[in-house]
């Protein structure tokens, strides 16, 4: 992960689910539009039919201007490097976006299903009222703990790697045994913090969340002896650093 390219300084903004579709579509292309990045916008769109649907949409399509992927198809869309609008995603095709390094991102729609992603970056408001139920502050032990994770994932395979996804799972349950509380939403924002691919960040959640359910998982790879006391020294000193 720390190979990575800094997602951090992306633009980002987002219209909540309560504006309607065609209005949220063209404060979001204004916005896009405003970047100057001389690149064509992508928009991701869960199907075709959603053109017939909202004249906004339906124009960008017929001018060319609009560089469309249905998420069926393509997660990411390879057709444009430009800014990138995702038309009421679901998180994990949100999150995909945040693979590479678009111009921007727009998210149309965003409801409380989105709160990791809007946690994590804190895009712009365009307009409606931001998701009500935002996300407690993550205990920095948990924040430390994440950062251990980020130097332990390889980054081109994330979490389908069989001894990342081990050692992560180890260091989840020691948390957990620990009697450290957390979410998956809460590890899918710090993951995002963190610079980790979208696709990983929301691996990691999926983890987190077969963790918290009980279950012991059997790990072949494990964080040596004392990781929670590394953590926990990092959080108390305010610095949460790689630990082995």
């Amino acid at each position: 992960m720390m190979f990575e390219p800094d997602r951090g300084g992306t633009p980002r903004a987002y219209v909540a689910a309560d504006v309607p579709p065609a209005e949220a579509t063209r404060l979001a292309v204004e916005w896009a539009n405003g970047l100057d990045t001389s690149q064509r916008l992508g928009i991701q769109i869960p199907h075709r039919n959603v053109l017939d649907e909202n004249v906004v949409l339906a124009e960008l399509h017929r001018s060319g201007e609009g560089a469309f992927a249905a998420w069926r198809h393509s997660p990411a869309n390879s057709t444009s490097k430009g800014p990138q609008l995702s038309y009421y995603p679901d998180l994990e095709h949100l999150l995909r976006l945040e693979r590479g390094s678009p111009a921007g991102v727009a998210l149309v729609g965003a409801d409380e299903t989105h709160v990791p992603w809007i946690d994590a970056y804190r895009p712009l408001l365009l307009a409606g009222a931001a998701p009500a139920n935002l996300l407690p502050v993550i205990d920095p032990v948990v924040e430390a703990a994440v950062a251990t994770f980020t130097n332990s994932v390889n980054s081109s395979t994330a979490l389908i790697d069989r001894r990342d996804r081990s050692k992560v799972i180890d260091g989840l349950q020691r948390l957990r045994d620990r009697g450290y509380t957390f979410t998956a939403a809460q590890l899918v924002a710090a993951a995002l913090r963190h610079n980790w691919q979208g696709r990983a960040a929301f691996e990691l959640g999926g983890i987190s969340s077969e963790v918290l359910r009980g279950a012991r998982k059997a790990t072949r790879e494990r964080y040596a002896e004392g990781i929670v006391d590394q953590w926990e020294a990092a959080a108390s000193n305010g610095r949460p650093r790689d630990a082995q």
